[in-house]
């Protein structure tokens, strides 16, 4: 048997494990209160504490990966990578499911028991990478819609401690803007996620302006979450493994941030409203040197439209951070000075990264009451118009 073949086998078992966690888990809800267990636990000093980039899955998302990276390998290098699937050498854990893996799917009893034990009142809820996007587009429309249709019902379990953003299938941009809004205004979902790239292709490309109309319309935000770098750029992260958290997420998800600007998005959706995670994806700490640049002939490439404004402007005007992955207090600190307390957002990136040490982190900060407020909840309750 090639190596291929048993790397995919071996994820379509960790992808049925994770199903069958997921199975367990629904045949404990019904002894779980819709608000959603005992409660968070909070240091008296903290105010309410709500993470804005917890990732989730389905069951049958994680079943169909599978079979969908194995007709894509070709065009899905960096994704490949980030499965294990060919990896030569194999990557640590020897196609064991990681420890993650059992509470991706969970939207009830193992996720609630974490949150109250990291001491995290609510989840903003957002489909994980690569979501719908490796899969053609009636199959992709099907799989987010049916995603929503989950999140919406979780919600409405325990809202007073879960919120979701509505996936979307770029692959069809008019279908794409229809599921956007029936998640807004039928499901009660908060905005818009979307996976960065879609087969290499990013959303300042005009053919996706029917999604960020929908979004202008409906006043809300969407959020761009990582995946592996695009097949065009990744071939130097490979030789190293560095196209996940590692490295390549924060890549990736920086440079399309950064197309969204130089493309004029913003000067042709003056409402549009954009929410990254990992502190910004490194952007905060580059701005003055992209204004810079960009005053001397940087930026202006073959699809680059004329700016009204500095590249820095747009990012203040039109983008909020969130703490994900990152909570450490110098990368903080220095982004709130470049944003400002009213732009950064805490979240954990559960179940990815270790919820308590976040929150943990996040609590021995040194940060004045307002800022620490401001961070914690009061930003996401504007953003996202949570109750």
């Amino acid at each position: 048997m090639d190596s291929n073949r048993r790397d995919l086998l071996r994820a379509a078992a960790a992808a049925a494990a994770v199903g069958a966690t997921t199975r367990i888990a629904a045949g404990a809800t019904q002894s779980v209160s819709t608000a959603g267990g005992g409660g968070a636990a909070r240091r008296p000093d903290r105010p309410r504490l709500i993470a804005v980039e917890e990732g989730y899955n389905i069951p049958e998302i994680a079943r169909a990966t599978p079979a969908a990276m194995a007709r894509r390998l070709a065009d899905e290098p960096g994704e490949a990578a980030v499965f294990g699937i060919g990896a030569s050498p194999s990557s640590p854990g020897g196609g064991v499911p990681p420890a993650w893996a059992a509470k991706i799917t969970d939207l009830d009893t193992l996720r609630l028991a974490d949150m109250d034990a990291a001491g995290i009142d609510q989840q903003l809820l957002l489909l994980s990478s690569p979501g719908v996007q490796i899969f053609d587009a009636a199959e992709a429309a099907s799989l987010a819609r049916l995603a929503n249709d989950r999140l919406a019902a979780a919600v409405g379990r325990h809202p007073s401690r879960f919120a979701g953003l509505a996936a979307f299938a770029p692959q069809d941009p008019d279908a794409a803007a229809r599921e956007l809004e029936r998640g807004v205004t039928r499901l009660g979902l908060k905005g818009g996620m979307v996976n960065s790239h879609t087969f290499g292709d990013y959303l300042d490309a005009p053919r996706y302006a029917p999604i960020f109309a929908a979004a202008e319309a409906l006043d809300v935000p969407i959020y761009i979450h990582p995946r592996a770098p695009s097949p065009r750029i990744v071939g130097g992260y490979l030789d190293h493994n560095l196209v996940g958290a590692i490295w390549g997420y924060a890549v990736e998800t920086g440079l399309h941030a950064l197309r969204l600007i130089f493309g004029g998005v913003f000067d042709r959706h003056p409402k549009l409203r954009i929410v990254i995670g990992h502190m910004g994806e490194g952007i905060p700490f580059f701005l003055d040197r992209i204004d810079t640049h960009h005053a001397t002939g940087g930026g202006f490439g073959p699809r680059s439209a004329k700016l009204a404004r500095k590249p820095s402007e747009y990012f203040l005007a039109h983008f909020v951070v969130t703490t994900s992955g990152m909570n450490w207090e110098p990368a903080l600190q220095m982004t709130l000075r470049v944003l400002g307390p009213e732009r950064v957002l805490f979240a954990a990136d559960y179940p990815f990264e270790d919820a308590a040490l976040a929150v943990q982190r996040f609590d021995a900060m040194s940060l004045d009451p307002e800022t620490r407020a401001r961070i914690a909840h009061r930003n996401a309750q504007r953003v996202f118009r949570l109750s």
